[in-house]
């Protein structure tokens, strides 16, 4: 993973962490987990691979 790939997935989990933190939806909470989840998975080989 290069600079560009590792600043674009930390920037979508900052994201999605920042609405983690500050909305008081547990439904909106719940979403922004599996996001990042969703994120971190796309990096790993084997998951990513069985993904696409």
């Amino acid at each position: 993973m290069n600079t560009a790939n590792l600043t674009k997935v930390a920037l979508g989990a900052g994201i999605a962490f920042a609405i983690y933190k500050f909305v008081d939806n547990t439904l909106v909470k719940s979403a922004a987990i599996g996001v990042i989840g969703t994120i971190v998975a796309k990096q790993l080989p084997i998951v990513r691979d069985a993904m696409n």
